[in-house]
Order: C-alpha cells, then sequence, then structure tokens
C-alpha cells in the first residue's frame, strides 16, 4: 500500500538531556547545548570523543562489558513520548535520520536476556549412538539456556581466543617488529568492539512499561563520539509550556519547531 506510513518510527531523532537534575538546571543545560553546538558524552569535552572501554571480566548480558563513548537518541513518534519524558525528561532537542546518519548514528541491536538458546550438548559418540537406541528425539542432545548466559559464556572465549591467537602471531614471527597478521587482528577487534558489540543492549522484556529500565520502547540510535551541530541543524526543541518566552528571549535565532511537553 504505497503512501502509508506507520506511526510506530518518528522522522526525526530526539535527544532529552538532563536527567535527574531539577527542571531548571535541566532548561539550563538544554540552552547551553544549543548554544554551544555540541552535544557530548561525559566528560563533556568536544576534545575527548568515541573512546571505548572494555572490561573483559565483566558481563554483556548486564551492559557492562563495552562502555562506549555515546550520544543517544530516541526514535518515538511526537505523540507517544509522553512514557519516555517521565523517564528521562521534558527537555530535548531532535535531528534529521539523515544529519545523525551522517554523524555515524545507528539503530542499536537488542538483545531480550531471556529468550532462549538452543545450544548442542558435548556428548560422547557412544551416547550418542545409546540416545538413539533408546529412542530419544533429536531434542535430547540440546540444551536450551538464557541468551543472556550463553551470550556470557561465548564473550569468554572470543576474549580468550584473541589473546591466543594474537601471542601465536607474535611467537611465530620470522623478523623482528610486529607482523602484519597481528594488524590485522587488531583491525578486526576493532571492528567488532566500536561496530558490533558496542550496539548491543540487553534488556528484560519481562519488566513494565513503566520500569526505568524497560528501554526496549526507545528504538535507540547511538553514535559514538561527540556531535557538532548548528542551530539550522535542529529540527524540534521541547520543553515545558511555562519556559516557552524565556527559550525566545534566550535563543531568538531559532526559528524551527517548538513542542511543549505538557
Amino acid at each position: 500500500m504505497s503512501g502509508v506510513t506507520q506511526r510506530y518510527i518518528s522522522k526525526e531523532l530526539i535527544h532529552f538531556v538532563g536527567r535527574g537534575l531539577k527542571e531548571d538546571e535541566q532548561y539550563k543545560l538544554l540552552i547551553h547545548i544549543i548554544q554551544s553546538g555540541w552535544l557530548t558524552h561525559p566528560p563533556h569535552n568536544p576534545n575527548i570523543s568515541g573512546n571505548l572501554t572494555v572490561n573483559p571480566n565483566a558481563k554483556i548480558s548486564k551492559n557492562e562489558m563495552y562502555s562506549p563513548q555515546v550520544i543517544c537518541f530516541c526514535d518515538i513518534p511526537t505523540e507517544d513520548l509522553s512514557l519516555h519524558v517521565k523517564k528521562y525528561s521534558p527537555f530535548g532537542l531532535s535531528f534529521s535520520k539523515d544529519f545523525i546518519s551522517k554523524n555515524g548514528g545507528s539503530p542499536i541491536h537488542y538483545l531480550s536476556q531471556k529468550s532462549k538458546v538452543r545450544v548442542i550438548k558435548n556428548i560422547e559418540p557412544k551416547d550418542m549412538e545409546e540416545l538413539f537406541n533408546k529412542g530419544k528425539g533429536i531434542e535430547a542432545f540440546f540444551d536450551h539456556i538464557d541468551k543472556g548466559e550463553y551470550f556470557d559464556k561465548m564473550m569468554v572465549e572470543y576474549h580468550e581466543l584473541f589473546q591466543m591467537f594474537r601471542k601465536m602471531i607474535m611467537d611465530n614471527r620470522k623478523v623482528a617488529g610486529v607482523p602484519p597478521e597481528h594488524s590485522r587482528l587488531m583491525d578486526l577487534e576493532r571492528f567488532l568492539s566500536f561496530h558490533i558489540f558496542s550496539y548491543f543492549k540487553f534488556f528484560d522484556h519481562s519488566l513494565n512499561d513503566e520500569h526505568e529500565d524497560n528501554y526496549y520502547f526507545e528504538r535507540e540510535w547511538r553514535t559514538i563520539g561527540n556531535i557538532q551541530f548548528s542551530i539550522e541543524d535542529i529540527n524540534t526543541v521541547f520543553l515545558p509550556k511555562k519556559y516557552g518566552m524565556q527559550f525566545r528571549k534566550d535563543l531568538p535565532d531559532y526559528y524551527s519547531q517548538l513542542i511543549f511537553m505538557d
């Protein structure tokens, strides 16, 4: 059906600011961001951008193993923002998906922690034959474990094997220095770390909609690194109505859309 648009996604991506701050502080932060022309991640320095901390001993299922410096946006239609605003802030600004995409943004990949994974058991050949003789079905050869548990297990394997490969390459080099195979392995590891694992987000699908850790509804996009923008790049500014007049005084050069979140 041509021309039909689904409302469950938005034409713009929204970043709400000041979660946990008092309302006046949230407003001041919004003005500061727009005037500075920078959306920044901690430590909120335009010159420090896009780093990644990896803790191999943490659990990826808890979203703690990979900690990239990111800016997060939600892909939620304006009419459906009320739940998200309650959890974060009524102050925000949005940009087109094209603008965020050109700044490296992409949707994240949500993974349900409790989703079951079918994993083949480690069964000796003689035991397999016995199971067949007893008429056991194919499912007797598999375990079913939580996806979060499975990823935690396999990520331990991943890190251990990469360390093994790195050591093998260095131990078997023919001349002094770093062999090209080592550089290729490091490039692969950086690719997986920055562009795959940093875009995983595990969640508990059983939480109710209002729970602060139920972020599946956000349809998050993220960019690794700070974003510089001009006031003309902003699609919409969101704030409570009582700040409308002050906003127009503080930012007389802003001519795009203004939406009151009350």
